[in-house]
């Protein structure tokens, strides 16, 4: 029975007798008549053609970012370095259509650039080294979740391009206006922090604005920059009040609470002690840090030989909200510490302190005592005290050994004592130009660019954008 069963699931039955033949001719007949009729009714009624594309609607675009999902472009634009390739990424919230995207990626972006699509709803664009170039994403629009973005959707990614020029202060006052050298640097700068003693490696701080910054040290001479040891780079994130070579050839940072100390590449980082919120200045043998504590109100010794730090006897108030405390040294003995004699009150004041004992060595009220510079010239500020945000009054001249006012100075600015005290010098508020002072005649000469730091062959470094 099973063998005549799966005959019959697989074979057509064959006939008994002569009078059964009729049968399976006649469910022939009927299959070949459905057969026809099925065809006659598909000629009689012809396929429905395609119905019209539906336009979709606009591609939402959630985020732009440039090299990882993290950084995303805020408010349509963002500064990068340029020096190297980047990638740009466009997140949607739907897949959009790939050939409208990429037209409009094409039209603003660099030759050699390379459009993939990683998935359905990202597109990623690399952009080889070079200048700014913009994004055309004007055929998408913000998606509602978007908190980075505004339409129309036509972003700037600027990568700037500085010029780092050095300048001797006799050679300016002297009327000579031409730097002594210049390097083309393609890194979006926001600060040179110091010159090492080979004179052509700097501390940098550049990156990716606004969303992250870095500290590197670059080779002015072969363009080649280098990350630093993490607690380096943590300082670029959180901040920092000295970075800069000791005359042995390590780096040093000072942290807000924190000191830190490594080799000349920023390697092998030994971390010292410090005060909470501190300010710092170096003593003029590079053996020494002066702190001051915002935070606290104390000052300390911090002895990089032993990595020992040593409290300072008082307390040294604040002026202002801001602080405006001043720390100066006149030599590897005496700190100079100018503060108020009562916190965000009282008078002005300038201390000499012995930096071997803390003793106080002399006292002076009404004023602060900034920077001692050549020929025993003094640069002196005085600051009403303040208890609120708003900006503080404050005057700044410079005066000889006797008090006589030699100068008055601008205020709101920052000012850089050249290292042998030689000059002072400034940017302007727009940054697009820096004066240099001659301190002995109070005499102003502008050079072109913002002011940066000085070398430790005392030339003014001062950055222009090209």
């Amino acid at each position: 029975m099973r063998r005549a069963g799966l005959r019959v699931a697989l074979e057509p039955r064959r006939p008994e007798n002569s009078g059964s033949v009729g049968r399976p001719a006649r469910r022939a007949v009927l299959a070949l008549t459905l057969i026809g009729l099925l065809f006659a009714a598909c000629e009689a009624a012809p396929l429905p053609s395609p119905s019209p594309t539906v336009p979709l609607a606009r591609a939402q675009v959630e985020r732009v970012w440039i090299d990882d999902p993290n950084f995303f472009v805020q408010l349509n634009e963002m500064v990068i370095d340029g020096d190297r390739e980047i990638v740009v990424g466009v997140d949607f919230s739907q897949i959009p259509r790939h050939d409208e995207i990429e037209a409009g990626l094409r039209a603003g972006a660099p030759g050699g650039s390379v459009i993939e699509w990683p998935t359905d709803r990202r597109v990623t664009m690399r952009v080889p080294a070079g200048g700014p170039f913009d994004i055309d994403l004007s055929s998408a629009e913000p998606a509602p979740q978007s908190q980075t973005l505004r339409g129309p959707l036509r972003l700037h990614i600027d990568r700037p391009t500085f010029e780092v020029a050095l300048y001797r202060p006799k050679d300016v006052l002297a009327g000579s206006l031409a730097p002594g050298r210049t390097w083309t640097v393609h890194l979006a700068l926001q600060h040179i922090l110091s010159f090492a003693a080979d004179g052509h490696r700097v501390l940098v701080y550049h990156g990716l604005r606004p969303r992250r910054t870095d500290f590197s040290i670059l080779d002015l001479d072969s363009g080649q920059k280098s990350t630093l040891a993490e607690p380096f780079m943590q300082m670029a994130k959180n901040g920092t009040s000295l970075m800069d070579w000791l005359p042995d050839g390590r780096l040093l940072g000072v942290a807000h609470a924190t000191s830190v100390i490594g080799d000349t590449d920023g390697q092998h980082p030994v971390e010292l002690p410090g005060l909470v919120g501190q300010g710092a200045l170096l003593s003029p043998s590079g053996d020494l840090v002066g702190l001051w504590s915002y935070a606290e109100g104390t000052a300390a010794i911090l002895d990089l030989a032993t990595g020992s730090l040593r409290l300072l006897p008082g307390s040294f108030p604040r002026c202002t909200v801001g602080g405006i405390v001043a720390l100066s040294w006149i030599d590897d003995d005496q700190l100079v510490i100018s503060d108020c004699t009562a916190d965000l009150g009282g008078t002005p004041r300038t201390r000499v302190l012995s930096a071997r004992t803390g003793a106080t060595l002399e006292t002076r009220l009404g004023d602060q005592l900034v920077a001692i510079l050549a020929g025993g010239v003094e640069f002196r500020t005085r600051v009403e005290p303040a208890q609120t945000m708003s900006s503080p009054q404050v005057a700044a001249w410079l005066a000889d050994r006797t008090g006589k006012v030699l100068a008055t100075l601008a205020t709101g600015v920052r000012y850089l004592p050249a290292p042998d005290g030689s000059a002072l010098a400034y940017a302007n508020a727009d940054g697009q130009h820096s004066v240099i002072i001659d301190p002995a005649t109070g005499r102003q000469r502008e050079v072109a660019g913002e002011a940066m730091t000085w070398t430790k062959q005392g030339e003014l470094a001062v950055i222009r954008r090209r």
